[in-house]
């Protein structure tokens, strides 16, 4: 099943000066079963060819070799593997083996006429019918990656039967040059059904300094809506990467927020993939 939402982001930055935009984006929801036929009866969303937008099984979770590794070793199965084996094999490597009838979610951008990139994407791991436990990867600008394991210790139920994991882990991975670095993500993935909602809160020695969420409605998925979206929400990637750059410019430039530097901690970038030749240089 792949599944089309009509989403936005909101960033609202508390601390240590008040910050926050909404911007309008479109995302999937994609059973990794469905990788393969993505796109079938459509002309404008594949995985190949010339479809202005596609869903690349090797733009997610993609094997390479850790820089700074510490705690659970890292496994993504290997260059050879495919999108489901790598789900699998760092679920393996965290202590859950998942069974073959398991289903697994993703949640993301898809490439824009053949741009990609994702400041986030999620994994939601369904096994014996409940929600069991998920992935949360985020990217920064540079290229790098950073992957988080949510177990089944992270599972929580709310009064009204809603499943979700949350978890707050330590981040010690550059994304802003306004974030500390020994700093906490609280991740928050709910299952994409008709409603999205997923959440990344940062804090800083115990405070919440920023809030980040990715709500949205499921839209059905033809030609026609997603000629709608591209009105909508044009040139989507290169929009998401240039308000990137114009929100930390305005940060920087007109709140005047301290500025660090990505080569100023290298200790404290752990568990990343594709480093910049700057920390290579430097490790």
């Amino acid at each position: 099943m792949v599944r089309l939402y009509d989403a936005q982001v909101m960033h609202a930055r508390l601390w240590p000066k008040r910050h926050g935009f909404t911007h309008r984006v479109f995302c999937f929801a994609v059973e990794l079963s469905a990788f393969g036929r993505i796109g079938e009866g459509l002309t404008l969303l594949g995985e190949k060819g010339w479809a202005p937008y596609q869903l690349h099984a090797a733009d997610f979770l993609p094997a390479a070799a850790v820089f700074g590794a510490e705690g659970v070793p890292q496994d993504f199965g290997g260059p050879a593997a495919t999108l489901d084996q790598r789900v699998r094999a760092f679920c393996a490597a965290h202590g859950e083996t998942l069974a073959p009838t398991t289903r697994i979610t993703l949640i993301a951008m898809p490439r824009a006429f053949g741009k990609s990139y994702n400041p986030v994407i999620f994994f939601l791991v369904h096994q014996d019918g409940r929600l069991h436990c998920g992935i949360a990867e985020v990217h920064n600008t540079f290229g790098e990656r950073k992957a988080w394991f949510l177990g089944p210790d992270c599972r929580q139920l709310s009064p009204a039967g809603e499943e979700s994991l949350v978890r707050r882990t330590p981040k010690r991975f550059y994304v802003s040059p306004f974030s500390g670095l020994d700093t906490e993500f609280k991740f928050t993935l709910r299952s994409p059904d008709g409603r999205l909602a997923v959440g990344v809160d940062h804090f800083e020695e115990g405070r919440k300094t920023l809030i980040s969420t990715w709500t949205g409605q499921a839209v059905p998925l033809t030609d026609g809506r997603l000629a709608w979206l591209t009105l909508k929400v044009p040139l989507l990637i290169l929009k998401v990467v240039a308000l990137i750059h114009l929100h930390a410019a305005w940060l920087w430039l007109v709140k005047k927020l301290p500025f660090r530097r990505k080569g100023a901690d290298i200790p404290l970038q752990r568990n990343l993939r594709h480093p910049t030749p700057e920390l290579l240089r430097k490790e």
